[in-house]
C-alpha cells in the first residue's frame, strides 16, 4: 500500500494514531504504527470497521490479530518472499526470459527470411530462386516460428502453475511457525503472545483459561500405538475448533495437552464451555479396522481460571494447572474451578 500525503499530512496522522495505541495499549511496533495511521487517515473503511469490533471485544488488538490484519488489509497486493521462495522465482524469471529471447531471435530471423522472400517475389521473372522454392521456404520457417510460438506459450501457462505453488508455499510457510501440524490448531507461542498482551489491557479481569489433558494417554498409546494416539489428538483439535468461535482461542499446548483463552468471559463462562467439551470427548467413538474393536475410553480432565488484576502470565497459567492436576487427582474426567484460594503451581 502505498502513502501519498505530504509531511504536514503525514504528521497529522501519526499525532492522532499514537494516543489512539496508547489507549488501547497496542505496542508501538512498525506494523502497529502503519494499522493505526492507515486507521486515522479513514482511506479504509472495512480496516476501520474491523479494528473497531476488535478493541470492542478485546479492550486492545492482539498480536495475532493485528498480523493477520496487516497481511488482509496492508500487503495483500505484495508477495513478501521468503529466501528460497524468492530464489525459485527468480529463477523462474530467468527461465522465462530465455525463452523470450530465444522467440525473439527466431521471430527476428523469421521475418529476415520473410522480407527475403518478399523481395524474390517482388523480383519476378528475375528472381534467382524459382517460386515453388520460395513458398517451401517461407512455409518452412512460418512452421517453426509457430512451433517456437507453441513452446514459449507453455511455458507461459507452467510458469503461471509454479507461481501459484509459490503462493501456496509462501503461505504455508507464514503459518508453519503458529499452528501445530497435527492439530491445526495455533500453537504454544501464539497463546503465549495473546495471553500477554490480553492481561496487559484495561478489561483483563474478563479473561479465563481452560486447560484440558487427555487422561492416561500414555496408557493409550502403550496399547494401542502412536498413530491411534495422534488420531484421539485430531479429533480432539476437531472439537476444539468447532467450538471456538471467535475470540475465543485454542491452542496445542504441547503434547496431550490443550488450552483456551477466552477474552471478554468469566469463570462460569470457561467452565461450562469445559463441561460441554468433556462429554463430547467422552462419547469419541474409534474403531480399530483390524479388530473390529472400539474404543470408547476417552476422557479429558479440565482446570479453569479465571484472570486477576495485576497477576502475571506465568501465575495464572499456573492457577489453571493447579486446578487441572486437582481434576486428576480427583478421578479424571471432570471440570475443576480454581476459585481465590488456589495458588499456582
Amino acid at each position: 500500500m502505498k502513502f501519498a500525503e505530504n509531511s504536514n499530512q503525514a504528521a497529522d496522522y501519526l499525532r492522532r494514531a499514537i494516543p489512539l495505541m496508547v489507549r488501547y495499549n497496542i505496542p508501538p511496533n512498525p506494523l502497529n504504527y502503519a494499522l493505526w495511521y492507515t486507521y486515522v487517515s479513514d482511506r479504509m473503511p472495512e480496516l476501520n470497521s474491523v479494528l473497531d469490533k476488535t478493541v470492542n471485544t478485546y479492550g486492545t488488538c492482539p498480536v495475532m490479530v493485528s498480523e493477520q490484519l496487516f497481511r488482509e488489509h496492508m500487503i495483500k497486493d505484495e508477495l513478501e518472499s521468503a529466501k528460497d521462495i524468492q530464489s525459485n522465482l527468480i529463477s523462474l524469471m530467468n527461465d522465462l526470459h530465455d525463452h523470450a529471447h530465444e522467440t525473439a531471435k527466431r521471430t527476428c530471423d523469421y521475418s529476415e527470411v520473410l522480407q527475403d522472400s518478399l523481395s524474390a517475389l517482388s523480383d519476378g521473372e528475375y528472381s534467382e530462386l524459382p517460386l515453388e522454392s520460395i513458398i517451401q521456404n517461407l512455409a518452412l520457417n512460418t512452421e517453426a516460428i509457430s512451433a517456437t510460438t507453441r513452446q514459449f506459450q507453455t511455458r507461459i501457462d507452467e510458469a503461471q502453475a509454479e507461481i501459484a505453488t509459490l503462493k501456496a508455499e509462501l503461505q504455508r510457510t507464514r503459518q508453519d511457525a503458529r499452528v501445530d501440524p497435527l492439530t491445526g490448531l495455533f500453537n504454544r507461542r501464539v497463546f503465549d503472545s495473546e495471553l500477554q498482551q490480553l492481561i496487559s489491557s484495561p478489561d483483563s479481569v474478563n479473561t479465563t483459561i481452560v486447560l484440558l489433558d487427555i487422561d492416561f494417554f500414555k496408557n493409550f498409546n502403550d496399547q494401542y500405538g502412536h498413530l491411534m494416539g495422534d488420531k484421539v489428538l485430531q479429533y480432539v483439535g476437531k472439537l476444539l475448533k468447532e467450538n471456538s468461535a471467535e475470540p475465543i482461542l485454542s491452542v496445542r499446548f504441547g503434547g496431550e495437552e490443550f488450552a483456551i483463552l477466552l477474552p471478554g468471559s468469566t469463570l462460569e463462562d470457561g467452565a461450562r464451555l469445559a463441561e460441554s467439551l468433556r462429554d463430547k470427548i467422552q462419547a469419541i467413538r474409534i474403531k480399530l479396522k483390524k479388530s473390529g474393536e472400539v474404543i470408547s475410553s476417552i476422557t479429558a480432565s479440565f482446570g479453569v481460571t479465571q484472570y486477576r488484576s495485576r497477576e502475571s502470565a506465568d501465575d495464572f497459567v499456573g492457577r489453571a494447572d493447579s486446578a487441572l492436576y486437582l481434576a486428576k487427582s480427583q478421578g479424571r474426567n471432570q471440570v475443576q474451578c480454581a476459585d481465590e484460594s488456589t495458588p499456582a503451581i
